[in-house]
């Protein structure tokens, strides 16, 4: 049974490295990286089972804490504005334009 959990993991890795070279977003790219943490989190857990030893446990947390940290920094890295670029004005902001009020 870990043999075809194992298989499976491994041909949704090659899947996932796939969308990790091709891209074509750098956010496409993120979600890629982060599924692939997954993706060996899952991996780790099933060798765990198999062998049905706890050492690998810290593997498991040093990994899970890798992929939240990295996702969090992908968001923070995509959500900074340019500086230097003027702020949209959005047609469903009804405070701006006002006049007269």
């Amino acid at each position: 049974m870990t043999d075809a959990a194992l298989g499976i993991l491994l041909v949704a890795a090659l899947l996932v490295v796939v969308r990790l070279v091709k891209g074509p977003t750098t956010l496409d790219r993120a979600a890629a990286a982060d599924v692939f943490v997954a993706i060996l989190l899952c991996g780790v857990a099933v060798l765990v089972a198999r062998r049905g030893s706890t050492v690998f446990v810290p593997v498991l947390l040093a990994l899970s804490l890798l992929g939240f940290a990295s996702s969090v920094a992908v968001v923070r890295f995509l959500g900074r504005e340019d500086p230097a670029r003027e702020p949209e004005e959005h047609p469903d902001d009804t405070s701006a334009g006002r006049s007269g009020s």
